[in-house]
């Protein structure tokens, strides 16, 4: 049984690496770093509780063939909670035949989200790193949904993504993710089926054991048709018999849409900054992108607006843990503000190739603007960026994002 320590740094390695929703990915390196650091801190506190109270760590089993009708033993009868090997039980079971190990499981009693699933997974053609997890969304389910939509290929590498709407009002997208620069060399496949009660399961897949080098495969061992079936399975129910509300819900249910975002950006934009938004409709909620002229110079912005961005807690102090090199700077408006640059190398920030401005606002609205030259969040180039880190937070930090 692995300890409590090697847990978390698996749960770590999943987490950092596992692309993030369609309605929260970001396309700048400094920003995903301030998230993995939050989100390390909540993976540590649920692999911990989970270590106490619900975690199941298992040797190497072999996988039976399963289906998705009646949920596999290890639930006690009468007992309406949800354990981590209830978890790890059902997600074998929905597995084609092969060889499990490195498991572990987390039951409805972890602190923040839903109940969740790790495992490798090997069909006899080498070992895939897989995570299902599941939470509650916010109702009622629409266009500004989190994790409802593609991901956009401007901000992440992407090699297809399918999305599919029920005759229940379910929404299913399976997306695979290519290898990025500066992210790993693992492709990551990912489904996410939302409910139209809310309920939501999504399961992730590597082509590595670890979710990082090395690669033990060429591809990760599902389908996408078998990823999807994974999701969909009624056998999660009880998950939300037990699951019935959920401390990751947002105040607010909705992000706002790209072209909402884009208004905001044209309004707050020098009138001497030409910008275009380009030919291809945008509609990952909660961020958009655009580029912006200024003298025969081009930048790509890519814009993140997060409502209610941390429900509970201090999300002032929270996002004072997100800056590595200086504290934030408080505006006249009670915005805080972190200014950053980043190096196409992590060991050296010179020379400068992704320029960063992130702001709370006072409500608790998160906005994120990034600025690289280059034709993609994730194609960055030396040079000299349209807009001057003051003016980046300038525009993060105004007060027109409040709703």
């Amino acid at each position: 049984m692995p300890s409590d320590n090697a847990v978390s740094e698996l749960l770590r390695d999943v987490a950092d690496l596992a692309p993030d929703l369609p309605g929260e990915v970001l396309a700048d390196a400094g920003e995903r770093l301030g998230r993995r650091r939050v989100r390390r801190r909540r993976v540590a506190a649920a692999a911990a509780a989970a270590a106490a109270l619900a975690l199941v760590a298992l040797g190497g089993v072999a996988v039976r063939p399963g289906g998705a009708g009646a949920p596999p033993a290890g639930r006690p009868a009468g007992d309406p909670a949800v354990t981590g090997r209830f978890m790890l039980d059902t997600l074998v079971s929905l597995l084609p035949p092969g060889r499990v190990d490195d498991t572990f499981g987390g039951g409805s009693d972890l602190p923040h989200g839903g109940p969740l699933a790790h495992l490798a997974y090997d069909d006899g053609r080498g070992a895939s790193a897989m995570t299902l997890s599941t939470d509650r969304v916010a109702l009622p389910i629409g266009p500004g949904t989190q994790g409802t939509q593609c991901v956009d290929p401007t901000e992440r590498p992407t090699d297809g993504c399918t999305r599919t709407v029920g005759a229940d009002g379910s929404i299913l997208v399976v997306q695979k993710f290519t290898p990025q620069a500066g992210g790993g060399p693992t492709s990551t496949w990912t489904a996410i089926w939302t409910g139209a009660d809310g309920r939501r399961v999504r399961l992730d897949e590597m082509n590595s054991r670890t979710a990082g080098p090395p690669l033990t495969r060429p591809e990760p061992a599902l389908s996408v048709e078998q990823l999807a079936a994974v999701v969909s399975s009624p056998a999660w129910n009880p998950v939300f018999e037990a699951f019935t509300t959920s401390t990751n819900v947002p105040v607010s249910p909705q992000l706002p849409l790209p072209d909402d975002i884009l208004s905001t950006v044209d309004r707050l934009l020098p009138s001497s900054v030409g910008r275009d938004r380009g030919g291809a409709p945008q509609t990952v909620p909660g961020s958009a992108h655009l580029t912006v002229t200024v003298d025969g110079r081009t930048s790509l912005l890519s814009v993140t607006v997060t409502p209610h961005w941390l429900k509970g807690g201090e999300p002032r102090s929270r996002f004072t843990e997100l800056a590595t090199d200086r504290p934030p700077t408080r505006t006249a408006s009670g915005a805080d503000v972190i200014t950053s640059t980043y190096g196409a190398a992590k060991s050296s920030p010179v020379p400068p190739v992704r320029w960063i401005a992130d702001a709370l606002l006072p409500d608790g609205t998160r906005v994120t603007v990034a600025e690289n030259n280059g034709t993609t969040g994730y194609d960055a180039r030396p040079g000299t960026p349209v807009l001057t880190l003051d003016q980046l937070a300038e525009l993060a930090a105004a007060p027109a994002w409040q709703r």
